[in-house]
């Protein structure tokens, strides 16, 4: 039986509040069996750790995510590094860039994110990039750390970046957008990156299926990308769900 780990999915998120448990439940009966939760930041932090308590199924990260910038101070960073000491956190993030917004202050998060990968570096923990639109200055900044421990969540960069990128041993996460078959940009990415560096995700509920739009991803959604990802690779799903259960395994210490 294929057996799965989503990398990247929010089951902290409210719209799971009213049936989260059998979501769980359905998403293991087909063969996912473990979930990444990413905290984006400091007043979701005791939600996320509530849940995992209520879940041994579920692995957790603490974060600053870059969406919310606006909001996070420098206090925020302080409690971040004490909360990471206390809990059983596996990763720092969900944290990163977002210059597709344009309405993001740029410089304060290179100074988030930049203090986050210090953190990462310091605790010896993973990260959890997000890269929306800033795939080379996220790089960069790891470049700059020389901390190579991470996964660039729903990756949309160039075949290129996508090579140097994993040369470093930085992971790559694709979801539900590799299903719709007009990302042909996307898919040729995935077709390029050899499944040692892949991991895979639903980001649920977020990023809605292309034939489902304005409906929730959910967790049980992992076997459908693990299906699309090996028919874009030419591989049989068992074969890679197993390399990138190893992977998510291997950079997180699950």
């Amino acid at each position: 039986m294929i057996e799965l780990i989503d990398s990247h999915i929010y089951l902290d998120d409210e719209r799971f509040d009213f049936d989260r448990k059998e979501l769980i439940k359905m998403a293991q009966l087909a063969g996912v069996k473990q979930f990444v939760v990413p905290a984006v930041k400091t007043n979701q932090f005791p939600k996320v750790l509530h849940l995992a308590k209520e879940h041994p199924e579920v692995a957790y990260t603490l974060g600053l995510h870059p969406y919310y910038i606006n909001e996070h101070q420098a206090k925020d960073l302080e409690f971040l590094a004490q909360t990471l000491q206390g809990s059983a956190a596996i990763g720092i993030g969900e944290c990163g860039l977002d210059f597709y917004l344009k309405d993001l202050d740029r410089e304060k998060q290179k100074l988030i994110f930049e203090a986050q990968v210090v953190l990462a570096k310091h605790f010896d923990l993973p990260l959890i990039l997000h890269v929306r639109g800033a795939v080379a200055e996220v790089f960069a900044i790891l470049q700059k750390h020389n901390y190579y421990k991470a996964v660039m969540h729903s990756f949309n960069g160039s075949i290129e970046q996508a090579k140097q990128i994993i040369q470093q041993g930085v992971y790559l996460g694709f979801g539900a957008a590799v299903c719709n078959p007009k990302a042909k940009k996307l898919r040729q990415v995935v077709e390029s990156v050899p499944i040692q560096s892949m991991m895979l995700e639903t980001d649920a509920p977020d990023q809605p299926f292309y034939d489902r739009f304005g409906k929730r991803n959910l967790p049980i959604d992992l076997v459908r990308v693990n299906h699309e990802v090996a028919g874009i690779k030419g591989i049989e799903p068992e074969f890679l769900a197993q390399q990138t259960t190893a992977n998510v395994r291997n950079l997180f210490g699950l």
